[in-house]
């Protein structure tokens, strides 16, 4: 049941452990709406942005690889009982947008504790503006161009995992938490500049 266009990160680790959660609900709930399982990663998501922010950042890492992972479970559901529709994916991608603001969110403020305020909320910002940029050039050009985009450590399958790691090295050193946010900020506007070279030799330039 893999979804077309998974990342590295969900291809050979997320999919090992969403693929047996998903039998285990459609054994017992058959017919479950794939929307409730978008919600519950949504919830587990913003509680570890939660406890990234009350300075439990190793719990935190958890909960956000947890919500990757329970995030998969939801196309997976839907493709198992035939209830993919447009709107599910519309929704996740909404809860989606909504959880990266609020792990973005706790990791500004957790690197309050070794940046300056100026500094922690300019990389906090120049991050979430690369990691949006990925999703709107995804949203804006391959449904309505056919062009498509790699797929390999672009997503947000590896932003998150980079968050889990973070927050597992944050039990050593509090830098762990603004060099992540420095690796996803370099990762996600190199890929646009690459999507962006991509979409002018592909379909030309004024």
């Amino acid at each position: 049941m893999p979804a077309k266009g998974d990342g590295l990160v969900s291809k050979y680790i997320n999919r090992h452990f969403s693929r047996p959660f998903t039998k285990l609900i459609l054994h017992f709930w058959p017919d479950c709406n794939p929307n409730l399982i978008s919600i519950i990663s949504a919830l587990t998501g913003i509680i570890g942005s939660i406890l990234f922010y009350v300075k439990y950042p190793f719990l935190g890492g958890i909960f956000v690889q947890v919500s990757s992972i329970i995030d998969g479970s939801d196309g997976e559901i839907a493709r198992a009982n035939g209830r993919t529709s447009f709107f599910g994916g519309f929704f996740d991608s909404v809860m989606d947008r909504y959880v990266d603001v609020f792990i973005f969110i706790s990791l500004i403020f957790y690197s309050l504790n070794v940046l300056l305020i100026t500094h922690a909320f300019l990389l906090g910002i120049i991050t979430m503006i690369g990691a949006y940029s990925i999703s709107y050039t995804a949203a804006k050009v391959e449904l309505k161009e056919g062009i498509s985009f790699s797929r390999t450590i672009q997503g947000r399958d590896t932003r998150l995992f980079l968050v889990f790691l973070a927050g597992i090295c944050a039990s050593f050193t509090e830098w762990a938490i603004p060099i992540c946010l420095i690796i996803i900020s370099i990762l996600t506007h190199v890929s646009v500049i690459l999507r962006i070279n991509q979409v002018r030799k592909e379909k030309g330039s004024i």
